[in-house]
């Protein structure tokens, strides 16, 4: 009878306390994650009262895997090489079952096991049952008495919407399984699905596929696009506007890996019209940037960061063309000295100096006739240099490989260019808008802290001066504050409340 050999009710609660949401549904969405990752064609659902079981035709497991699979100390899979960790669900749901029957069938293994909480321990037993005809893995939860009714279909479908949703969509999904392009003009299916979906893929619920009608048919204002790392395209995506106000889960942009909806985002932006505004960004790379429970990006990734900046801009710009994102309101007069008195108030906080600095880059200047010089292994001109190709509007570059490296255009010969050092603006900036949609005082953009102009404690501040200049900067703190907790990896209250002391402590002592 073998055993984990850990406390395993402790660490199956603290693995739900990782998931913004119940561990029945973070049992579902790993089930099937692991089911995509095992290349499975058909993941077939089944709710009856009392039980769940989630059956799929991918590759099963080993002998070692679905060891493994039992033991809380070790995992299947390292981080950044699929969608999901194997046993994570059925870990998960030793929370809220009375057994788990998992069953696995690989090329040259075929066992099942029957797994539940004793004590503090969970052990499990090799039992005689098959199901299986063909390779794959089948689990079943046997559920409390507390949660029998939990699981419906309507219920399972809209999670499997909510967090798979390319998946499901009759026209995108098409993107992953290899019959139509990424954007006009493009390849076929990514080649890092070649091995996971390229036999096509099916949901099906209590005996019924399960589909979404194409979100794309619903969109206006489209705008294709892709998103570049080392030169090269390696995220696609799209946004749209829909006619009418969208399900709640459509919302917003999904940022998938694989498929599977990592986070929903508004890219720091407040646009008008959330309700009907759908985007789809596949970034593939970003799997290495997920955090444990495959539900958010980790704050201070390389990737994702430089994937944001990227993809916020795209966004920015599809806004402002659509008039979603209007233009923001000339500063007051007292703008300028304002805005140096709180980055002079950021660079004396070491948690929020980032905000206050002034980044420096070394870039090639060509010269008068437009004459390439190379920079490292690449060349590059300037826009509208005389008597060079780019007048007028200057040339398409490509992005260096590192953030902080000079943009190219294609590898060429030619003299060294003088190298020039260029001070880029650093800093907050503070910018206006009158939102009488939103309740907000304010909110930052990862550039900007942007201040409603409609809100009623903006208004009623903005009679006096050193009023509207108090209100101005409190919510420039709280913004702020909000940004760095959602980069920090451990936030709390405490925290939050310590930076907003700091920051009117300093602010009080300035002359």
């Amino acid at each position: 009878m073998p055993k984990s050999g850990v406390n395993i009710r402790r660490l199956a609660q603290n693995i739900a306390d990782q998931y913004p949401f119940e561990p029945q549904i973070a049992t579902l969405v790993e089930l099937v994650a692991n089911a995509l990752d095992a290349r499975a064609r058909v993941i077939d659902v089944q709710i009856s009262d009392g039980l769940l079981r989630v059956a799929d035709d991918g590759v099963g497991m080993t002998q070692r895997q679905f060891k493994e699979y039992h033991d809380f100390a070790t995992t299947t899979k390292e981080r950044g090489t699929g969608i999901g960790f194997a046993g994570q669900g059925a870990k998960l749901a030793l929370n809220f079952c009375d057994k788990i029957i998992s069953e696995t069938r690989s090329k040259k293994y075929h066992n099942t096991t029957i797994w539940r909480l004793e004590g503090d321990d969970a052990p499990y037993h090799y039992i005689d049952e098959r199901a299986l005809s063909g390779t794959g893995t089948r689990v079943s939860l046997y559920l409390h008495e507390s949660c029998r009714g939990f699981y419906t279909a309507s219920l399972v479908k809209q999670i499997l919407e909510d967090h798979y949703c390319p998946l499901l969509d009759r026209q995108l999904v098409n993107v992953y399984t290899g019959d139509r392009p990424l954007l006009k003009g493009g390849k076929g299916r990514l080649e890092v699905y070649r091995e996971l979906y390229r036999k096509g893929l099916k949901f099906v619920v209590n005996g019924s596929v399960i589909t979404s009608g194409p979100i794309e048919a619903r969109l206006n204002h489209r705008k294709e696009f892709s998103i570049l790392r080392y030169g090269r395209p390696q995220g696609w995506g799209f946004f749209g506007l829909a006619e009418e106000p969208l399900s709640e889960h459509l919302q917003g942009v999904g940022i998938t890996t694989y498929g599977k909806i990592i986070e929903r985002t508004w890219f720091k932006k407040e646009p008008r019209h959330k309700d009907r505004i759908f985007g789809w960004i596949e970034a593939p790379y970003l799997i290495k940037a997920v955090t444990t429970d495959k539900c958010r990006f980790q704050g201070g990734n390389k990737n994702w960061e430089g994937f944001f900046r990227r993809a916020q801009k795209e966004f920015t710009t599809w806004l402002e063309g659509t008039g979603l994102l209007e233009k923001r309101e000339p500063r007051p007069l007292a703008f300028p000295e304002l805005e140096r008195e709180i980055n002079r108030i950021l660079k004396q906080i070491p948690s929020l100096t980032f905000f206050g600095t002034r980044a420096v880059a070394r870039v090639a200047i060509p010269d008068e006739s437009g004459q390439e010089r190379s920079l490292g292994n690449g060349t590059q001109k300037a826009p509208g240099i005389k008597g060079g190709p780019g007048t007028g509007g200057g040339i398409d570059v490509y992005p260096g490989p590192e953030e902080g490296v000079a943009p190219t255009v294609e590898p060429g010969s030619g003299g060294r260019a003088e190298v020039h050092r260029r001070v880029i603006r650093g800093g907050v900036r503070l910018g206006f808008e009158e939102r009488t949609d939103l309740s907000n005082e304010g909110w930052f953009d990862g550039e900007t802290v942007v201040i409603n102009t409609a809100h009623p404690a903006y208004l009623r501040s903005s009679r006096a001066r050193e009023a509207a200049n108090y209100h101005i900067l409190k919510a420039t703190a709280l913004e702020l504050t909000r940004f760095s907790m959602d980069q920090d990896p451990e936030p709390s209250y405490q925290k939050a409340f310590e930076l907003l002391g700091q920051f009117f402590t300093l602010w009080g002592q300035q002359q």
